[in-house]
């Protein structure tokens, strides 16, 4: 088992001795685009008083050669401190970090959750905050349960309990990402990146975890349940495969799943009326490419004057100040525009979809 656990002196060390354990699955969405993505009506979460993760500490585990690695750091960092994360406000959740991940050598093309995900080599010191999700590198299969990998499901998070183990911690929180390329491409995000599809999925696991964290040991529908609906899931269940973006703490914008929000009856990518502030883009992930700055004089109905100064990257927008198709572009960006999300690609603008 990759995360299995015995004490020894201040640390978890991993054993081989299995701890009790399930997980709540990603399902495939097999190309349907995200425009097409409704949650149920009748969505609703209740909770039922389990564990949820107040303000989340992410420690990524890269299992070989996983792809993006340097990426992945900077997403955990950047979206543990956005608009994003507010959305859970109201379940209990708050802001939280993330650390750089470290590797584990890959001894298995083919790996089972009981037998070997909860067994990987190495030491973790987890808390009542600590999340690990591990990520794979490219042709690694994952079972779960009779399910695998890119065939059923694209991702899971699950529990362990460990309150035997007495190390101040009753539970340990994890997360499966298989890659996204493959045989998961297409089938677990409508991006035009992978990397982007990659960090939708992650985002799904990580808001899940955060409000449920105990699903993992469920038996009923009630505690150790969070925040669960018992037809629909949980909070990335509810919006499965639905993608926004949001502003990390690094002013980067990154391509997240929305998630369900009680107050609002809504999937939502963003707390309603959090500012957020651009300062940086990156053509690894869906960045917004107007960085306007608009400077007015006091007006009134004497004709006092109007001067405005709007500075905007090198593209082409229109009366909306939003992309016009066709018009000239920094490949690989994207931007939500009056509802509709564009795409520059080959240097033109395209539209994506409707509906962000």
């Amino acid at each position: 088992m990759l995360l299995s656990a015995l004490l020894t002196a201040n640390c978890l060390c991993y054993s081989y001795e299995p701890l009790p354990s399930t997980v709540r699955l990603q399902k495939m969405t097999n190309g349907i685009q995200n425009q097409a993505l409704v949650a149920p009506v009748s969505a609703h979460l209740t909770n039922y008083g389990g564990p949820v993760i107040p303000n989340v500490e992410v420690h990524p585990i890269y299992y070989g050669n996983a792809n993006y690695q340097s990426n992945l750091d900077a997403f955990y960092a950047g979206v543990t401190n956005s608009a994003w994360m507010d959305v859970m406000n109201q379940y209990g959740v708050y802001r939280g970090t993330a650390v750089k991940g470290f590797g584990v050598p890959a001894t298995k093309s083919s790996l089972d959750d009981v037998a070997d995900i909860q067994k990987m080599g190495g030491t973790i010191r987890p808390t009542a905050n600590t999340y690990y999700p591990i990520h794979f590198a490219p042709g690694i299969s994952i079972s779960q349960g009779g399910s695998a990998s890119c065939k059923v499901f694209c991702a899971y998070h699950g529990t362990i309990d460990v309150s035997s183990l007495n190390v101040g911690t009753k539970y340990l929180y994890y997360g499966v990402m298989p890659d996204q390329g493959g045989a998961c491409a297409g089938g677990c995000g409508s991006n035009a990146q992978t990397v982007n599809n990659l960090f939708s999925v992650s985002s799904h696991e990580l808001c899940e975890a955060a409000t449920d964290a105990a699903v993992g040991l469920a038996t009923v529908i009630g505690a150790p349940l969070a925040w669960y609906d018992q037809t629909n899931g949980e909070n990335g269940d509810i919006c499965n495969a639905q993608q926004g973006t949001t502003v990390g703490g690094d002013g980067v914008t990154y391509v997240v799943q929305k998630h369900w929000s009680n107050a609002d009856n809504a999937c939502l990518a963003n707390k309603a009326g959090v500012p957020q502030t651009t300062t940086k883009t990156t053509t690894t992930t869906t960045t917004t490419t107007k960085a306007a700055t608009t400077t007015k004089a006091a007006t009134s109905t004497k004709g006092t004057t109007t001067t405005t100064t709007t500075t905007k990257k090198a593209t082409t927008t229109g009366s909306t100040g939003g992309p016009v198709v066709g018009g000239l572009c920094t490949q690989g960006v994207s931007q939500c525009s009056a509802g509709t999300m564009y795409y520059c690609q080959g240097s033109k603008w395209i539209v994506w979809y409707v509906g962000c």
